[in-house]
């Protein structure tokens, strides 16, 4: 598998997490209407909300939220084995996405050197593609179902996903980002060196 993830920048992992242990509906306020915009936990339970998440604009997103920390550490360990590769975590970070919304082409940050993105839940009957450009520029998408992960060179490899298209639709997917431990990144692990 390593080879693979080398030669592509990416790798398609299925079945990959128990996916009903992460499940959360869409947030609704108290007039049940959708939650958008960006919650970041930190330490010491401390929490801020902006109402504009600045990638996806009218998702909900939410950085380091406590319910998948303790994934976030196991999954590192199963993708260790997978790549035979020593990593050290950073951050994690969910999204839902609504109709019409898409994420735009580009690439990552450093902290998310080795990523793991991970389908959770959606009310479409259809996979929603995450689209991959490959190092000789061509261009690669993947269709998961919920448990799927893919895992991804996050600071290489530019990825994307269209539109998301169906009346009402969401989508939900969790980023699980990791740096190598011996790697020119290392100095972000834990989501240090920013800035």
């Amino acid at each position: 598998m390593r080879e693979v993830f080398d030669r592509n920048g990416y790798l398609y992992v299925p079945d990959a997490v128990d996916f009903k242990s992460l499940y959360c509906s869409p947030p609704v306020d108290k007039e049940g209407q959708r939650i958008t915009g960006i919650e970041r936990h930190f330490l010491r339970q401390k929490t801020e909300f902006n109402s504009v998440e600045p990638q996806v604009n009218g998702s909900l997103a939410r950085y380091n939220h406590p319910f998948y920390k303790a994934t976030h550490y196991s999954l590192m360990k199963q993708i260790e084995g997978i790549l035979s590769m020593d990593l050290l975590p950073t951050y994690y970070y969910d999204r839902f996405y609504y109709e019409g919304q898409k994420l735009g082409r580009h690439t990552d940050r450093p902290s998310c050197e080795i990523s793991a993105t991970v389908q959770i839940s959606t009310n479409r009957d259809q996979a929603w593609p995450i689209w991959f450009e490959l190092p000789d520029q061509t261009e690669n998408s993947v269709s998961m179902k919920n448990g799927d992960m893919v895992l991804y060179r996050g600071c290489e490899r530019e990825h994307w996903r269209e539109p998301l298209t169906g009346k009402n639709s969401y989508h939900h997917q969790i980023f699980f980002h990791y740096v190598n431990a011996q790697g020119p990144y290392v100095h972000y692990a834990y989501d240090r060196g920013v800035g």
